[in-house]
């Protein structure tokens, strides 16, 4: 499928397809009051307090490449800041999957930055906090460095990866074969350096716990002792098909079937030699995306690595999915001999939003338990108990409303079984039945029996919420003198 796309004419189409999903997107960032997800508000806080507690950009949670990337627009932009940083990734996103469909010389690679865009999850996670899209990022700017066969820079972001999120650790190895296959075996050295000083920054951020030389605990397996991801998850399992009943939903549902027959037109292609990098790269573009789909459909199935479902792992391959569907409606239209490929594709992707008309998704609003972690926050501030300097939650919103880090020593006493079994003096213990006991660690799992047991006193709530009223309840430790 030969590329007969005019680049002069391609401008303004391209610039038209960002100006749309930029002004939608900033919209959205500025009236929506929630977080897409609670884990967004953790991310954002650290993003926010990096740059004045460095400890942060060392976080196994917090992610080395995502803190380091939102630092300066969280400092000071606020949210509204990380967000607009979000969508600077999320517009990167799509016109690196452009270049990749140019590249493969297919007719209308312009659609691939089109079905990109138009992914719902990718929209919404264009003004979110979470660390998705930069993962996206990286993975497809990976790709395009194999793809142009530029192995040196596909090793360099590739190494990178595992300071995004965990799916990093798979693709270095697919990383690592592709080296040795090409017989570039010589660049394999540069894919464990981010992560060995990651693991010696954090060791020596950290206190430099052990020696250092001692293999009880050597710098060089900080970051496997200081993981946070349970192997038995705290939540329920699910079904195998989970992911792949719900793709509809990540990739479009008006786009589902364009997906499909890309996936099946990536495989069997016969068109390009068998011997032609750029048939091996088309193979590529549909093999990443369904590793990934199997990867997290066993992961929660098995119940392992705190898998608990999300749809928006399957962002981590965004631009894949806007590739396959790019390949599957560009294949129709030109054997079909249909007209005004882009058009169609245009109108298809913004359908959606009468979806949004009749059934508002956007803006965000806060949920219940964020409307009371707002209420919580305020008594917090004007009227706690004298003799109670310190605080210790672990619902994310009652520090964002406090716009206070969540590690703050000096305020803060870390939601942590080590810390709370030692009931430390003059603190508050604010607890609530989802985020004091769901947790990916679950050394941060406290359920209210424990607190009890520890020697936690019970007081009363001073304030009513709109659904978690008698369910957040309060506990203090012994007053300071």
């Amino acid at each position: 499928m030969q590329s007969t796309a005019d680049p002069d004419r391609q401008a303004p189409a391209v610039a038209t397809a960002i100006l749309i999903f930029a002004a939608l997107s900033l919209i959205a960032a500025v009236t929506s009051d929630g977080f897409l997800e609670a884990d967004g508000c953790t991310h954002y806080l650290y993003a926010r307090y990096a740059l004045l507690e460095p400890h942060y950009f060392v976080n196994v949670w917090g992610r080395p490449f995502w803190t380091a990337l939102y630092c300066i627009p969280g400092y000071f932009g606020g949210r509204l800041g990380v967000r607009v940083m979000s969508l600077a990734v999320a517009i990167s996103i799509a016109l690196v999957a452009w270049q990749i469909a140019k590249k493969q010389q297919w007719r209308w690679p312009l659609l691939a930055m089109i079905f990109t865009f138009a992914q719902p999850l990718f929209f919404l996670h264009s003004f979110s906090e979470l660390t998705e899209l930069p993962f996206a990022l990286l993975l497809g700017l990976a790709f395009w460095a194999y793809q142009s066969k530029q192995l040196f820079w596909m090793a360099i972001v590739i190494a990178v990866t595992p300071l995004s999120r965990p799916e990093g650790f798979a693709f270095l190895g697919l990383a690592a074969l592709a080296l040795l296959l090409h017989r570039r075996w010589w660049w394999l050295i540069l894919l464990p350096i981010p992560l060995l000083l990651w693991n010696y920054a954090g060791w020596r951020v950290y206190g430099r716990p052990g020696n250092c030389w001692q293999w009880q605990y050597p710098w060089l397996v900080w970051l496997k002792t200081n993981w946070p991801y349970a192997q038995e998850s705290l939540y329920q399992p699910g079904p195998i098909w989970h992911f792949v009943v719900l793709l509809p939903v990540v990739v479009s549902p008006l786009i589902f079937p364009a997906t499909i027959l890309g996936t099946f037109f990536c495989l069997t292609d016969r068109e390009i030699g068998s011997d032609d990098h750029r048939r091996r790269c088309e193979r590529l573009i549909a093999l990443i995306p369904l590793v990934i789909l199997f990867g997290h459909s066993v992961l929660y199935f098995l119940g392992k690595m705190a898998s608990n479902g999300e749809l928006r792992y399957m962002l981590v391959v965004a631009p894949f999915w806007g590739l396959l569907a790019a390949r599957g409606w560009g294949t129709v239209f030109q054997w079909l001999q249909w007209r005004h490929a882009l058009r169609w594709a245009a109108v298809a992707s913004l359908l959606p939003i009468l979806a949004n008309l009749m059934y508002p998704v956007v803006p965000l609003r806060s949920q219940p338990d964020w409307i009371e972690a707002q209420q919580i926050a305020k008594w917090y501030r004007t009227d706690r108990p004298a003799g109670y300097l310190f605080l210790a939650t672990a619902h994310p919103g009652i520090f964002y409303y406090l716009d206070m880090s969540s590690t703050d020593r000096s305020r803060i006493r870390e939601w942590k079984k080590s810390v709370i079994d030692a009931v430390p003096p003059g603190t508050l213990l604010i607890w609530d039945p989802i985020y004091g006991v769901y947790n990916s660690d679950t050394q941060r799992s406290i359920k209210v029996d424990e607190l009890l047991k520890a020697g936690w006193k019970p007081v009363s709530t001073p304030w009513s919420g709109p659904s978690t009223a008698g369910k957040w309840q309060v506990f203090e430790s012994a007053p300071l003198p």
